[in-house]
């Protein structure tokens, strides 16, 4: 009989676990809509080193044009809706993880557009384990979370003119 309960009560436990699971599962995809222009850690880690290997080339690049700076992007623009949908997506893939103080990490980064190495920025997801007090712990990226990098790049680039 004893047998008999056990195996009714776990039953019971694992059809309530996968019931709540899909409700879960529901729920997340009303807060947001889901992403569409994710990078992987693979494509983010490629477009930091190309945009350093661009920066470290910089005085020959300067040498080859004849001493004038090539244009390239200074400003790049994202939805705010996408932005927002984002974030949302961090927080819930960070909480569903079990982590703690998600944050968002803006790299500086380097891809081919137009046949040319053009700067972009890319986001990658971070969490915090602890809390800020009594001492701040380090903010890690989060690989296990795609980064974002779709904007419209500002070719060519947008001139800044603030108002008082």
């Amino acid at each position: 009989m004893k047998n008999l309960t056990t195996k009714s009560l776990l039953i019971i436990v694992l059809v309530l676990s996968f019931l709540l699971f899909q409700e879960c599962e529901k729920s997340k995809n009303c807060n947001f809509d889901l992403p569409t222009d994710l990078i992987t850690s693979a494509e983010a880690n490629a477009y930091e080193e190309a945009y350093k290997t661009k920066y470290e080339n910089l005085p020959e690049i300067i040498a080859v044009n004849n001493g004038v700076m090539p244009e390239d992007v200074r400003d790049i623009w994202f939805d705010l809706k996408v932005m927002q949908d984002y974030l949302n997506f961090v927080k819930e893939e960070t909480e569903t993880q079990g982590l703690e103080n998600p944050g968002i990490r803006v790299y500086f980064g380097a891809k081919k557009i137009e046949g040319e190495m053009k700067n972009t920025v890319f986001f990658t997801p971070t969490y915090r384990e602890g809390v800020r007090d009594p001492e701040p712990s380090e903010n890690i990226n989060n690989y296990n979370v795609k980064s974002y990098n779709y904007g419209n790049a500002g070719m060519p680039p947008t001139e800044f003119e603030g108002g008082d």
